[in-house]
């Protein structure tokens, strides 16, 4: 990936990854990254003789979802005559002001909570991840907060269903209750089977220290209140899908 050029020139230990690097509809961007205490949101844009191949209404999507889950907007310009980047080192521009982002640089050791986005996408991929150890395909899956169902499947047999996906900071096991007659919002949804996923995250650090400096124990890391940090492992509650609808 061109990303990757800079890599060697960073801190191993404060080394990025992808969150989000395969293209889906709908999205509010194309790549998204984390380094550090930090996720970068980023658009990728084609530059030449003529405008940028990007709408303002694709620039606007990306800033509003940003400013709301704490991420970084970044433009990555590639010129559209070499189709290479416009630039060296890290190649990212900020998406508004349009001032170059050098990722070391805007970021640090302070910890920084998960946004809802974020926690949204990890429980996605843990939802895909056990639908496909299932032996079943995932035909698509959206990430985007406010747009339901995130993912649909198709099962051994070619029934195709789709998933409710919500990350719960405690699970009680009532959560099915609230998502029954779902498909009532949408007759598209009729024709199909509906599942819920409730999944919940906590932090595996050896040492995690809630908002007022405690340390918060192993035992009380999924009693609700515990912070997400960015970058910490987790450990994963999620006891696999509750169907919610037959259609």
């Amino acid at each position: 990936m061109l990303f990757q050029q800079e890599r060697g020139k960073v801190d191993e230990a404060h080394d990025y990854k992808w969150i989000k690097a395969e293209l889906t509809w709908p999205s509010f961007d194309h790549l998204t990254f984390s380094y550090r205490n930090q996720v970068f949101s980023v658009l990728v844009g084609v530059t030449g003789p003529g405008e940028l191949n990007l709408t303002k209404r694709e620039i606007d999507r990306c800033l509003e979802a940003c400013a709301a889950n704490n991420l970084i907007p970044c433009l990555f310009l590639i010129d559209d005559q070499a189709m290479r980047p416009n630039s060296g080192g890290w190649n990212l521009l900020h998406l508004a002001t349009r001032q170059p982002i050098i990722p070391e640089e805007v970021t640090s050791d302070t910890q920084e909570e998960m946004s809802d986005w974020e926690l949204r996408n990890f429980c996605i991929q843990v939802v895909r991840n056990h639908i496909e150890e299932k032996g079943n395909a995932v035909e698509s899956f959206c990430d985007v907060v406010g747009i339901d169902p995130q993912v649909w499947f198709q099962d051994k047999e070619g029934n195709r269903s789709w998933v409710i996906v919500r990350h719960y900071a405690q699970i009680t096991g009532n959560e099915k209750s609230s998502w029954i007659g779902f498909e009532q919002s949408n007759s598209q949804l009729v024709p199909f089977d509906g599942y819920l996923a409730a999944v919940s995250i906590a932090s595996s650090a050896p040492a995690l220290r809630g908002k007022d400096g405690e340390l918060i124990p192993l035992s009380q890391r999924f009693a609700g209140n515990a912070p997400r940090y960015r970058g910490d492992g987790f450990y994963v509650r999620f006891d696999g899908l509750q169907r919610i609808f037959v259609s």
